[in-house]
């Protein structure tokens, strides 16, 4: 079968944040089916327009085209598949997909991401003759393979029952997926441009899916569900000697929501690393999207720094323990202390704390004992930062359902982009208030959370504009 895989252009707030996604997912997919004996084609819009950078709504659209992505699927391809790795995605999904099903009619279009596993009923409504809800891989093996796609787990279509989504069969051994696909054309100019921080040639790893915790903020088990699954130490390795030797990578990003979550296999892949660097690799990594902090501990943190873990980010999510029950985020304080001391202790170079502000439940006596644990913590050492996060009610996530039942949010149509066409970021939007916070009050809490580890942002607070969600 002849098959293309596109990835969207992307959203971003400001043009400062502009960055080059890796595709790990769809290039994931590509290798499999190239396995399968089928021609694959992979499109990166994102890539492929990254000069193009178009005003979106309150932030920019960036990549090709969309008439330019339709003209890049090769005639006669028999199937093509459409990530949207976001929900705030879902027009941009919908207006490429109409353009494709106008260039290529005979074509199988198939949608799938975070988008259409958070809100099938949404991305039902696309262009797109079939929608996969959750992971892909299983589900898109077997329609190319000649399955019905009607009779596949978690395929749906516009024609079958809108009540009963159910999420596609889960890659229950992630080593038998192959390694994403390192023969795509112009696949060094990921290495070279996707790197959040420069320190040489970057690629990006995921060697791990799902979560078990329960956090009401979090958006990831509607894809990934909640059953942790992870890849062996010695594949993720293989995967970290061939990238540095065929690529000469020398930084890592690892894009797990839970890499430590296994402490045996954490330490494995650490004395790998090291064996590695050993040998001459000269590798280093970081953790770009957090890591659980109750998952580590003296020896853990010490391999970490041997491995050359540079830029570490800790999930605290918030200095208060009422507001961490709240979230259900299950962590203790006096737990967060001791590891962010030993890190310090150890010498991890930059340490960075994941927080959020403007949750519900913050009430102005937790948001300052959350602020004054945050100064215990900046106190223990300058190589520590902060990243306060705006707090977001994702689609599918419990979080927007209290929301909405509480009427801290606005609109039925709140979540649904098709209408809105907003972007949902951490870092300018505020979509909740309630009795102990308004847009302006949130924004003023943000930024004396900047102050506390910058206080030389201090004469920016009232020259910085608010950027209001509503």
């Amino acid at each position: 079968m002849d098959i293309a895989l596109v990835n969207p252009p992307f959203l971003y707030p400001c043009k400062e944040e502009i960055v080059l996604s890796q595709c790990i997912g769809l290039r994931t997919l590509s290798s499999l089916l190239k396995e399968a004996g089928h021609n694959v084609q992979f499109v990166d819009a994102l890539r492929d327009g990254l000069s193009n950078v178009q005003k979106y709504a309150n932030g920019y659209l960036v990549g090709d085209v969309y008439e330019s992505i339709a003209g890049k699927v090769k005639p006669g391809t028999d199937l093509i598949g459409l990530s949207a790795p976001f929900s705030q995605l879902a027009p941009v999904a919908h207006d490429i997909l109409g353009e494709l099903k106008n260039r290529h009619p005979d074509a199988m279009l198939i949608l799938g991401g975070v988008y259409p596993s958070s809100q099938p009923e949404l991305a039902i409504t696309s262009p797109a003759d079939y929608i996969v809800v959750g992971e892909g891989e299983r589900a898109i093996f077997a329609i190319a393979n000649g399955q019905v796609p009607e009779n596949i787990q978690g395929v749906c279509s516009p024609a079958g029952s809108q009540n009963s989504f159910v999420s596609a069969e889960r890659v229950s051994d992630l080593d038998e997926l192959p390694f994403p696909d390192y023969s795509i054309p112009g696949i060094d100019g990921y290495f070279d441009l996707s790197p959040r921080m420069k320190r040489g040639r970057t690629a990006a790893l995921v060697t791990s899916r799902g979560c078990p915790f329960n956090c009401e903020f979090c958006s990831i088990h509607p894809v990934c569900g909640r059953n942790w699954r992870y890849r062996s130490a010695e594949n993720v390795l293989e995967e970290i000697e061939f990238l540095n030797r065929r690529f000469q990578i020398r930084s890592l990003e690892i894009e797990d929501d839970n890499f430590s979550l296994s402490k045996e296999r954490m330490i494995a892949i650490l004395e790998g690393i090291i064996r590695l660097n050993e040998a001459g690799a000269n590798l280093s990594w970081r953790t770009p999207n957090g890591i659980r902090i109750d998952t580590l501990d003296q020896d853990v943190i010490s391999l970490m720094k041997l491995s050359r873990c540079n830029d570490l980010v800790l999930a605290l999510e918030h200095g208060d323990a009422e507001m961490l029950d709240i979230m259900e985020k299950k962590l203790s304080l006096d737990k967060a202390y001791e590891v962010v001391s030993t890190c310090v202790a150890s010498g991890i170079d930059h340490i960075n704390i994941f927080v959020i502000v403007g949750y519900p439940g913050e009430t102005q006596g937790r948001f300052e004992s959350g602020i004054t644990f945050l100064r215990r913590l900046r106190d223990l050492g300058s190589n520590i930062d902060i990243c306060a996060n705006i707090a977001q009610p994702y689609p599918a996530t419990r979080l927007l359902a209290r929301c909405r039942a509480e009427g801290y949010v606005e609109g039925r149509d709140f979540d649904n982009f098709l209408v809105r066409r907003d972007l949902m970021s951490t870092a300018y939007g505020v979509p909740i208030t309630t009795p102990d916070f308004n847009v302006r009050e949130v924004m003023r809490r943000r930024e004396l959370i900047w102050e506390v580890f910058h206080p030389e942002r201090r004469w920016r607070r009232y020259l910085q504009p608010l950027v209001f969600w509503r």
